[in-house]
Formats: structure tokens, C-alpha cells, sequence
């Protein structure tokens, strides 16, 4: 009994300290966000190589170059003049491009490749893209880790099969393995966004349940080498404010109500002082097919609790017409905090068309780009 009394001002004290160190001064709202132009272009491409496609995943490669992931893909061409493709079928499930200093980008594989860069051994599933992050294991030599996302998918039916983690040399980007996750279950698709905070890797994830009730978790590893190993990883709980050891015990996260799939999470600096910027769209209001609000939140740690909930753009292809027999929709903002500059972070989110035959237009299939100033914000950390 008298340990246990000394246990309680001890614990109360641990736990007061972790709440000071959550404590920071966020900033002020973001502005509404405006289209960057610059970005529009660089994936306006009509060829030879990637010409399309949604994901919109991108890292930093160790020379400096910009490693961009990306699912379903076209590669091949585009007629310049009427922007029309040569099918509306995708050609690949994956793909890779890279960006250099002069904004030049290159398809990693082609010629000849124009299929699926990673490929599952089940023939019946594809490989969907998932954030990279790159890693030295010893002096001069680099790895680049990509999480994947397996899907099984036909006509009528697309189900989550599990993740797994290529690992590419560098510089060739060649595979060298590809390995599959062993899950404790497929309630939580993970690897949305890897971010590499102090002494941790915190890797973000979905539970989907086929609904507009879309909720974002998170677990964290204390070495890379474990993000093939969910055995290792602690998950957070937001109900009891600490970390758990099972995936089973782990809560969304709090102060987010739904968002989509493939939201960023980013360690961010403003003039107020470090603060985690959250980026994704609200899958609610108004539902599917008219997403639409591209939404940022703020905290004080990986974890939460989210707050400063803000509608920073509306997306006006939401419900345009398609170029043949449909309506467009977008999906998945992503920010990419690499590229922050002066007139703010940078933020992806991905058109698509209704009806598939749109697609054979090119300008129906392709991300678009955006800006949001933030007060104060000095860039990623």
C-alpha cells in the first residue's frame, strides 16, 4: 500500500511534464488556398512516359531530386493538341517519376517499362502507392522504403488485402524486395504518410469502413528497420492519451471527425514555434461524389488532439462536366512540405472522372496544385 501512494504523485507528475511538452503556440488560421500554376504544368505532360495519374506521393531523394510516387498510371502519349489519350484504360496500377532542379521529369523504368513498376505475386491484386521515406543504413549508402497498399480488384469489387514495403537501391532505384506486412488485421490500411520525428517513425493510416465515417490513426516505431514488423509498433490511443501496444486498443485520432485516405501529416515551423500540420478532404460535407473542401488542422504533437479545423480551398472541378459522357470529382489532398516557399505550403489533390471513358482525356486524369499561406510559417522540419 505505501508503494502504491508513492506511485500516484510520481505518475501525476510524468504525466504533467508530457503535457507540457505537447504544449505549443500554433499559429493562425490558413488562408484560402490558390492555385499554383508552376506545379499545374509540371504534370501536364503529354509524353513519351507517365502522362497521368492519382496518389500523389513525393520525398526528397538523397541527391536533392524529388522521388514522386504514384497509383493508377498512364505512360505513353498524349496528342499535344487535343489532349486526348489513346485509351481511357490505365496502363499501370503504380508508377515512378522524378523531378530534378530544372523541373524536368523522368519515368523511372521507361522506355520500355509502361506497366506497374511494383507487382504483386497474386495476379488477382495490384499494388496501389503509399508514402516513401529515405534512409541511410551506412555511410554512403542510401535505401529508399515505399509502404504499398494491396488491393484486390476487378469490375465490381475493390478489397483491401494488406501492406507491405519495397525497399529500392539507390541510385538505380531497382527493387530490392518487396516485403508483406504481417497485420494484426485489415481494419487500418496503413501508410498514408511516414514522417521521421526525433526518436520515432510515425506512420499514419485509414480505417475505411465503405462510408463517409473515414477516421485517421497513427502508430510509431523507434527504428525504420521496424516498419516491416507491426509486432513492434506502439499505436496511439487518444481515449487514454498514451501509446498501446496492440493495434486492437488503438482510437482514431481526436479532433478529426472523417478525412480521406491519403492525408499528410507534417512537422511544421512558424514564427509562433513548431507545430504538425494535418492535410486531407472531408468526406462528409458534402459525401461522395461531391468531396470538394480540401481541409488542414493543427497540433502539438504527431498524435493530437487535432484542432484549428479550416476549409482552406474549395476544388472547382467537383461536378464539372467530363469531356465526353460524365462529371469529374477530386480526392486525396496531399501537402507536399518540401516545396513550402514564401507564398506557402504546397497541396495536391487528385481529379478524376465519374465515368471512366472521360479518361481518355488527359487534363480529366491528372492532379491539380495549390498554395496555402500560413501566418508566420517558416517551412518543414
Amino acid at each position: 500500500m505505501a508503494r502504491s501512494s508513492q506511485l500516484v504523485p510520481l505518475c501525476s507528475a510524468v504525466l504533467f511534464a508530457q503535457a507540457l511538452l505537447a504544449q505549443c503556440t500554433v499559429p493562425g488560421a490558413p488562408a484560402q488556398g490558390v492555385p499554383d500554376s508552376t506545379f499545374d504544368a509540371l504534370v501536364t505532360l503529354n509524353g513519351p512516359g507517365w502522362t497521368g495519374g492519382d496518389g500523389t506521393y513525393s520525398s526528397v531523394l538523397p541527391d536533392g531530386r524529388h522521388l514522386w510516387g504514384w497509383s493508377d498510371s498512364y505512360i505513353g502519349t498524349v496528342d499535344p493538341d487535343t489532349r486526348l489519350r489513346h485509351s481511357y484504360f490505365p496502363t499501370a496500377h503504380n508508377s515512378l517519376t522524378i523531378q530534378d532542379a530544372n523541373n524536368n521529369v523522368t519515368t523511372v523504368g521507361y522506355p520500355p517499362k509502361t506497366d506497374s513498376y511494383f507487382v504483386p505475386t497474386n495476379s488477382a491484386f495490384e499494388y496501389w502507392m503509399g508514402d516513401a521515406v529515405t534512409v541511410q543504413p551506412s555511410p554512403g549508402i542510401y535505401k529508399i522504403k515505399i509502404m504499398l497498399a494491396e488491393f484486390f480488384v476487378n469490375s465490381t469489387t475493390i478489397k483491401f488485402e494488406g501492406n507491405a514495403v519495397a525497399q529500392l537501391a539507390w541510385p538505380s532505384l531497382s527493387i530490392d524486395s518487396i516485403t508483406p506486412l504481417s497485420l494484426p488485421d485489415l481494419t487500418i490500411q496503413w501508410g498514408t504518410k511516414i514522417m521521421h520525428d526525433s526518436s520515432y517513425y510515425y506512420i499514419y493510416g485509414i480505417r475505411d469502413p465503405g462510408t463517409a465515417n473515414k477516421l485517421p490513426y497513427v502508430a510509431r516505431m523507434s527504428s525504420v528497420n521496424d516498419l516491416t514488423i507491426p509486432s513492434k509498433w506502439q499505436f496511439w490511443n487518444a481515449s487514454k492519451n498514451r501509446w498501446v501496444n496492440t493495434q486492437a486498443s488503438a482510437t482514431n485520432l481526436s479532433g478529426v471527425p472523417a478525412i480521406t485516405g491519403e492525408y499528410t501529416v507534417n512537422k511544421m515551423q512558424a514564427s509562433s514555434g513548431i507545430f504538425y500540420l494535418m492535410t486531407g478532404m472531408d468526406p462528409q460535407n458534402p459525401p461522395y461524389p461531391l468531396w470538394q473542401n480540401v481541409t488542414t488542422y493543427y497540433s502539438c504533437s504527431p498524435p493530437g488532439p487535432w484542432t484549428t479545423r479550416t476549409v482552406v480551398y474549395t476544388t472547382p472541378e467537383t461536378g464539372a462536366a467530363g469531356c465526353s459522357v460524365g462529371t469529374l470529382f477530386t480526392y486525396d489532398p496531399r501537402a507536399h512540405a518540401e516545396f513550402t516557399n514564401s507564398s506557402g505550403v504546397l497541396i495536391s489533390y487528385n481529379v478524376n472522372a465519374n465515368n471512366g471513358q472521360d479518361l481518355v482525356c488527359a487534363n480529366d486524369y491528372k492532379p491539380r496544385f495549390i498554395r496555402v499561406a500560413i501566418p508566420g510559417l517558416i517551412g518543414p522540419l
